[in-house]
């Protein structure tokens, strides 16, 4: 048995030395120099994330989130019914200025609507970006039949690279979100909320 190993093993050898003598020397990966863009990002964004059919609110302040969020669940004539997660830090937002909307803990279903925050958005592609972590639960994303997030202009960044450039660690899961699920598989006709909400409102604060 040793012996067959060690002959496999120089025969793995000098397959993969044919290989690397087949191919040459090793070329540098050549730098590519992003092109600049003079658009506002936040802008750029608003208007990526309104073509992907998604509603952006523009709010002053974090803080106005529970009013916004009260305003678009009565416009839409939906249930006052808000799904977030017990270990969200949106819990320490003024629900109190909200009166009538209730918070739920549980897991949201197809009817309902769920609370978010974004950590990043991209402006190239009017796209949220979602890290999980301790406090964020990726598999809300999908569950809602609509989904409100919150996310800061600060966050909102040109490109997908610089989002990378900025998370110093990858976390275990990543999501990007751009506008409400949809597909086109059925007769080629666009279907809202195949694989998860299909509305999706954007609260961008100061």
């Amino acid at each position: 048995m040793t012996i067959r190993q060690t002959q496999g093993e120089a025969g793995r050898d000098a397959i993969l030395g044919s290989i690397r003598s087949g191919r040459g020397l090793a070329r540098a990966i050549p730098s590519y120099p992003l092109p600049l863009s003079n658009e506002d990002p936040v802008e750029r964004f608003a208007a990526k994330a309104t073509a992907c059919v998604a509603r952006i609110h523009f709010i002053a302040s974090r803080g106005d989130a529970p009013e916004a969020i009260l305003a678009i669940l009565s416009t839409a004539n939906a249930r006052l019914n808000l799904h977030l997660p017990a270990q969200s830090p949106l819990n320490e937002l003024p629900w109190q200025r909200a009166p009538g909307l209730t918070i739920a803990r549980e897991p949201p279903s197809g009817e309902d609507a769920a609370f978010s925050a974004a950590d990043y958005g991209v402006a190239e592609t009017g796209t949220l970006v979602f890290l999980s972590g301790a406090r964020s639960l990726s598999s809300w994303h999908y569950r809602p039949g609509r989904e409100i997030v919150l996310l800061e202009r600060r966050l909102i960044l040109p490109r997908l690279e610089d989002v990378f450039a900025r998370v110093a660690s990858m976390p275990a899961t990543l999501n990007l979100v751009t506008g409400p699920s949809r597909t086109a598989d059925i007769e080629q006709t666009i279907e809202l909320g195949a694989h998860g909400p299909r509305a999706l409102d954007i609260l961008l604060a100061e």
